[in-house]
């Protein structure tokens, strides 16, 4: 639905910019791509998990880009759903406890429909926004070695 893709691209502008001001941080040693994917996808499911909301849907493939400096790659993916009768805060409260138990630096925006920001630990970043009648959850893994191009190749030409 349009409304699904528009409140889902506020949720991926919104972890685009958390992640932008924190920068591609250095690269994860010893991680393969596929590792970090599977990082963010499981972060961003168990995330989901934790709440009280049901039909929760991919918004599209996990995305890969190169890293901010060229060097090394990372995962962009969103998860969204559309929430019954929820308590927002009460919600961004729990995934933001559950951020921080990751070892991930989390604030929590209060000024309209909360919006959840989180960086560092296993991940560059995640958000999850509460935006109305759309839950999101949005993040990019951790920059590790590989090369974008040809990893797109591999999954999508075979």
């Amino acid at each position: 639905m349009a409304t699904d893709r528009t409140g889902f691209g506020v949720v991926a502008f919104l972890a685009a910019a958390a992640v932008t001001l924190v920068g591609c941080g250095p690269q994860e040693a010893g991680v393969t791509p596929d590792e970090a994917k599977e990082t963010l996808t499981s972060i961003i499911h168990e995330s989901a998990e934790l709440l009280d909301t049901d039909g929760w849907e991919n918004d599209g493939a996990p995305g890969i880009q190169s890293c901010d400096n060229g060097n090394g790659v990372k995962w962009n993916y969103g998860y969204n759903a559309m929430p019954g009768d929820v308590e927002p805060l009460a919600d961004a409260e729990k995934i933001a406890a559950h951020w921080e138990s990751l070892g991930m630096t989390v604030r929590i925006n209060t000024d309209h429909a909360p919006v959840v920001f989180a960086t560092g630990g296993p991940l560059q970043g995640l958000s999850f926004s509460t935006g109305p009648g759309l839950y999101g959850i949005g993040g990019t893994s951790a920059c590790v070695p590989g090369n974008a191009d040809q990893i797109r190749d591999e999954e999508y030409v075979g």
